[in-house]
């Protein structure tokens, strides 16, 4: 009942971080700096960095909390469904998190393109991450998963 993953989430944050660097690099041409205020842009990098901190401490404090596992590459080794905390509002915070972060880098570069990132981003954690992990967690806990996952939305 393992499941193997291609690449961890953390990995794949560092990917798509080096993607979109390389669309600011060699496509530059598509940077809306001239029509965002820059400050107004600092705040908006900021309040997302700050945001998925939150969020990726509320998620961690969450697992560790009813002493289960946040390795993504196992999730077989998890003791119980968490549902409360953070967990309440989203199946998923923890990619959530990483998604915020990604979309802070993309305002600090400020290349419309490297939105699209984000978006091969969510499409790819969710096929690759979210649906095996769901996959596992509905063998391991049956109705329980079934009902939360029935009864949280996967991001937001």
């Amino acid at each position: 009942m393992r499941m193997e993953l291609k690449v961890i989430p953390i990995v794949q944050v560092v990917i798509a971080m080096i993607l979109m660097t390389l669309i600011q690099r060699f496509l530059p041409t598509l940077n809306y700096s001239d029509i965002i205020n820059p400050k107004i842009n600092s705040i908006l990098v900021t309040l997302l960095v700050i945001i998925a901190i939150l969020i990726g401490f509320l998620a961690i404090y969450s697992f560790r909390k009813h002493q289960t596992t946040v390795n993504p590459s196992k999730p077989e080794t998890s003791s119980q469904v968490v549902d409360s905390g953070i967990y309440h509002y989203s199946r998923n915070p923890m990619y959530l998190a990483m998604l915020l972060a990604l979309l802070a880098y993309a305002c600090y570069l400020e290349n419309l393109l490297t939105f699209l990132i984000c978006g091969l981003f969510i499409w790819y954690i969710g096929k690759y991450q979210i649906t095996p992990e769901e996959r596992m967690l509905t063998k391991l806990f049956g109705q329980d998963y079934a009902h939360y996952k029935n009864s949280v939305r996967r991001w937001l």
